[in-house]
């Protein structure tokens, strides 16, 4: 009983991991709120993002001191304190400090909660229950768009969170509701993990790992490679949530860009939940080039002529695709050197500043062509294909040698 209540619990750690997603979905609505131009709503992203390139490595090295749940203790507090934050007081720098402290929230639970869900996994299942995670995870980025349109509109109905903007205009403030209700969530997950996630003393934390000992591990050709795989990955990932609202403003003004956006997390959803059943009798690897597959036949849609049914598909099979790229190259990176994990977690973690690179160059090719934006994440794909074949080798264990 213990042990299922302590694996609900980090499964709950990663719902709390899709909030911090908010930061992203939050810039337009904060531009229209506080009447500010877009350059400045820009910074509710950055300030959500930034903290995972800052921390990462440096919470490697304080997890292997004090073990993955206290460390996943002090990410939920951070995390809560920014939750917090908005219903206490409520202006543009109050969000931006919510948003980094949530930010920094999110980079810890992904430094400790990873491996944490190998440390609560049965053998042989922690890529399988890694998988279902994620599902979990963008069940809680896909909730902040549905309770700002489902419930903070409908309270507006009754005077809730209807306001009047700097520009005279009404403006829809329903998104406050959202830090209440995660406020709640992280409350019960932080209990929950205090109480029923063990704290195990195993050999990682009896080794402390150390900033130098995570940047020599990024010189390990096996270790780098990987790091490129999740930096790439999470860099076309950031890059179709940006470009796919242009496809339908470009082709369907009619329809609210974002529709685009709720595809593809819904997509991710089902495509994370698959790969959670196919990993109990599928090798990773082997669903690694499944999905990098799906992903590629996604993306090469894209360039087809606008046509209503082509396109879904090809959200659909994008979202299906990206869906476990990333535990699958986390897990399959810590099966192949535990010893490593604290050094592993930090650096993977580091790569998700991809999400705010690699788009860059999609937006300059974007403004060329919007097509020409999705040459840049089948280049990043190709990349992945290279990294699944490297598994693939039987004599991929030099790879992994100091």
């Amino acid at each position: 009983m213990k042990k299922s209540l302590s694996l609900f619990s980090v499964f709950l750690v990663f719902l709390a991991m899709g909030f911090g997603d908010a930061a992203g979905q939050l810039v337009s609505v904060v531009e229209k709120v506080f009447n500010i131009s877009p350059f400045m709503a820009s910074f509710v992203s950055f300030f959500g993002l930034i903290m995972f390139g800052v921390l990462s490595v440096p919470m490697g090295v304080v997890q292997s001191r004090i073990g993955k749940k206290s460390t996943l203790m002090i990410g939920l507090v951070l995390f809560l304190c920014g939750a917090i934050l908005p219903c206490l007081a409520f202006s543009f720098s109050v969000i931006l400090l919510s948003v980094f402290l949530m930010g920094a929230g999110a980079a810890i639970l992904q430094v400790s909660g990873n491996p944490m869900m190998r440390d609560v996994s049965a053998e042989g299942k922690y890529s399988s229950n890694l998988s279902f995670a994620q599902s979990v995870k963008a069940i809680g980025t896909l909730s902040t768009s549905l309770i700002i349109v489902l419930i903070g509109t409908s309270l507006m109905k009754y005077g809730w969170f209807s306001a009047v903007g700097q520009d005279g205009e009404p403006v829809n403030m329903g998104f406050r509701i959202l830090f209440p209700i995660f406020a709640v969530v992280l409350l019960v997950t932080l209990l929950l993990v205090a109480a029923f996630v063990p704290n195990a003393k195993n050999e990682e934390t009896e080794k402390p790992t150390t900033v130098g000992k995570c940047i020599k591990a990024l010189g390990n050709p096996y270790i780098l490679m990987m790091f490129l795989g999740i930096f790439f990955y999470c860099g076309a990932e950031a890059s179709m949530f940006n470009r796919i609202p242009s496809i339908l403003i470009e082709n369907n003004p009619s329809l609210t860009p974002a529709i685009g956006n709720i595809v593809l997390i819904v997509a991710l959803f089902v495509g994370r939940f698959a790969g959670g059943v196919f990993l109990r009798f599928m090798k990773p690897n082997t669903f690694l080039y499944v999905t990098i597959g799906i992903s590629v036949l996604g993306n090469v849609l894209l360039f087809l002529p606008y046509n209503s049914v082509i396109t879904w598909l090809s959200f659909i099979l994008i979202g299906l695709g990206f869906a476990n790229i990333f535990p699958l190259i986390f897990s399959m990176c810590i099966d192949r050197m535990p010893d490593k994990s604290n050094e592993i977690s930090g650096l993977m973690t580091t790569a998700i500043v991809g999400a705010g690179i690699v788009p860059l160059l999609t937006g300059a090719a974007a403004n060329i062509n919007f097509k020409y934006a999705f040459i840049v994440t089948l280049a990043c794909l190709a990349y992945l294909t290279f990294v699944a074949m490297m598994n693939s080798r039987k004599g991929n264990e030099t790879l992994k040698q100091e």
